[in-house]
């Protein structure tokens, strides 16, 4: 299904596949394509059948060339400010996503296409794929949460290189930064490698995955004892909630467990 803001959605069972599908610009965002690939990705985690998300690009160039030039040019200060405000909130609501969503880099992720990367719960890439963060050969500073993220996942040293220099990162070197989780396939392997590792996750209990999402996210920019206590309370709603008596009792009866979505 695709709509006219160029982005199209597959069922795979318990897994939806969310692809960026506009190849005749690089897969590039604009505030339109943006707020649709968080609308869509919002109403697949309210589903209770979808239990994990993959977001990709159409082709084998580009997973996102990253914000749409033509509509940032030009704008004032006062202009941009909300622009940057709403891209940063649809990064954020996919970062948040109560449903883990998997980035499979399909080619070149660049600017707000990398930042989207970045905000995913885990990426996988093919040989194709690089990441960058241009922004400052055009006189302009990632504007989507790049600036934040990135020195979380590989350090500042390495991500203020890559951000001043706008030099490219392949997809083996992504790898060895902990940018990407799996080593980089070969493009037609892609797909099924993502959607695998998509289903791992969608094997387990959703709530459990929602309460991990929520401990790494806030635990990220709290003290550690702040974290661990985030910690001690959501692992004690889990053990004492629905979702655990089945996940135990499947492991003692050495079958697959069955899962409900819960609220």
């Amino acid at each position: 299904m695709m709509s006219e803001q160029h982005v199209a959605v597959q069922r795979h069972g318990a897994v939806a596949e969310v692809r960026i599908d506009r190849p005749q610009a690089f897969n590039a965002l604009n505030s339109a394509i943006l707020r649709r690939l968080g609308d869509e990705i919002a109403a697949l985690a309210e589903s209770k059948d979808v239990r994990s998300i993959v977001i990709t690009g159409t082709g084998d160039k580009a997973f996102s060339a990253g914000a749409d030039l033509d509509e940032l040019a030009g704008l004032s200060v006062d202009e941009a400010t909300p622009v940057m405000r709403d891209g940063q909130a649809v990064i954020r609501s996919i970062e948040q996503s109560p449903v883990p969503v998997v980035a499979a880099v399909n080619g070149l992720a660049l600017g707000g296409g990398f930042e989207l990367v970045l905000a995913c719960s885990f990426a996988v890439a093919s040989h194709r794929a690089g990441f960058a963060l241009p922004e400052a050969g055009l006189g302009l500073i990632p504007g989507y949460g790049g600036t934040q993220r990135l020195a979380r996942v590989v350090g500042p040293a390495v991500a203020r290189h890559a951000m001043l220099t706008g030099r490219r990162i392949d997809a083996e070197r992504a790898y060895h930064l902990g940018i990407t989780v799996l080593p980089p396939v070969e493009p037609w392997e892609l797909m099924p490698t993502a959607l695998a590792a998509a289903g791992e996750v969608a094997q387990r209990g959703p709530a459990a995955c929602r309460a991990i999402i929520e401990a790494v996210d806030v635990g990220l920019d709290s003290p550690l004892d702040a974290g661990l206590d985030l910690e001690t309370r959501l692992a004690a709603t889990a053990i004492g909630g629905p979702e655990s008596v089945e996940g135990i009792a499947a492991f003692r009866e050495k079958r697959t467990p069955k899962f409900e979505v819960t609220t």
